[in-house]
């Protein structure tokens, strides 16, 4: 199963199914992140729909919980503040979720999920955010820019840039593997760049020979079980792999039911 979140909203991608909205509403899911060991905890951000801003005519949603699998959601942070347009989840200090914020102040934020305290990282080195992900032990931290992939091992205070990749690229996308942090997937929109990965943590690289067409780039990876692999591109098109991005099987193509999705 596939969940894509949209600017209208949460959809379900099972073999075989057509696609299915989570849920009553349709909010603006800029930022979306799952649990990775909660398989119904999701974390979300954006705006709300038309009937959601009637009820609470808030803007900007910040950060968002959903314990059922996405049919319901309640904020937990920055209600009316933030709008993030990237959020990963780490598993450090009892869990923590890690957003790059659009409005209001923006930049890089960190909330603690046991007391849902907020706490606002200076992030030396870092700028223009377009993905973010964790390793699943939490000791590092990736982030894909307009420039370039970042490295943190600090818990986010401070930035570096990621060598082995091709120099100004942007990262539009990124994930870790689910269990194993040494695997990572980075998708570089720039010539002759394309789907990359990592089997040592991002220091070597190498190309997985899939190309999003050029004003389209990837802007979701998302990774499963075993080599399994998923992405999405700015055309409306998502792409599932089982063999860790060497083979690819199309499931939606301009956000239409693919004929060969079962």
């Amino acid at each position: 199963m596939i969940l894509v979140a949209t600017h209208t909203g949460l959809v379900r991608l099972a073999p075989g199914a057509a696609p299915e909205w989570i849920g009553e509403h349709r909010p603006d899911l800029m930022g979306f992140t799952p649990h990775p060991l909660r398989p119904r905890v999701f974390f979300a951000s954006g705006h709300p729909d038309v009937r959601m801003y009637q009820r609470d005519p808030v803007g900007n949603l910040g950060l968002l919980l959903s314990e059922d699998g996405g049919r319901t959601w309640r904020s937990l942070a920055l209600r009316g503040q933030a709008d993030f347009h990237a959020l990963t989840y780490s598993p450090r200090n009892g869990g923590e979720i890690f957003g790059w914020n659009v409005a209001g102040q923006p930049g890089l934020y960190r909330v603690a999920l046991g007391t849902n305290a907020v706490e606002r990282l200076a992030a030396s080195g870092l700028t223009d955010v377009l993905a973010l992900s964790a390793s699943p032990d939490g000791t590092r931290l990736l982030a894909g820019t307009t420039s370039g992939l970042k490295m943190s091992e600090d818990s986010g205070r401070s930035w570096h840039v990621v060598k082995g990749l091709p120099a100004g690229v942007s990262v539009t996308a990124l994930a870790h593997h689910v269990s194993d942090g040494r695997t990572v997937y980075a998708y570089l929109h720039g010539q002759g760049a394309g789907l990359m990965c990592s089997r040592d943590g991002g220091i070597t690289w190498e190309p997985l020979g899939f190309h999003a067409v050029t004003r389209t780039p990837v802007v979701a990876l998302a990774t499963g079980p075993g080599e399994r692999l998923a992405l999405a591109t700015a055309a409306g098109d998502v792409h599932r792999s089982a063999d860790g991005g060497r083979t690819w099987r199309a499931v939606l193509v301009h956000g239409r039911l693919a004929g060969d999705h079962r």
